[in-house]
């Protein structure tokens, strides 16, 4: 498929190591995306949903500027997946939330994502690896 396996395994150490910040404590995260990393966004939102019982929302970056914009805020988070129009992350900055995101290959920062789903099901006394009201989960050995 054209990706460097290589790099990308060399990225996905790094987001293994990335400091999470301010992220586990906010009150709520939107994802964004554009193309195909809009499937990244829809993922990271459903594993801190899953993981943590935590309030996230996914959008493709242009719609999100069509009306969720009006619930960013200082406490909140909007973390986006790849590069997103400059103009849109000047509108995110304005509002106070905090804005995530990485020269990392989308894929790479996924995994990040995916940790910060573990910090915050710890921050709220949760087990990850069981989540709430979910009857079955997989879990690799």
């Amino acid at each position: 498929f054209g990706f460097d396996l290589k790099k990308l395994a060399s990225q996905a150490e790094l987001a293994l190591k990335a400091d999470l910040g301010d992220l586990p404590s906010m009150e709520e995260i939107t994802f964004l995306g554009t193309g195909w990393t809009v499937g990244l966004a829809l993922e990271a939102a459903l594993k801190t949903r899953e993981a943590a019982a935590f309030w996230a929302e996914a959008y493709p970056a242009m719609d999100y500027r069509h009306g969720p914009l009006s619930i960013s805020q200082p406490g909140r988070a909007v973390w986006a997946f790849g590069e997103i129009e400059p103009a849109l992350v000047a509108d995110i900055k304005k509002t106070g939330a905090l804005f995530e995101s990485s020269t990392l290959d989308p894929l790479a920062h996924l995994i990040k994502a995916q940790r910060l789903a573990i910090a915050l099901a710890r921050v709220r006394g949760l087990n990850p690896d069981l989540p709430r009201n979910l009857s079955y989960s997989i879990i690799l050995k």
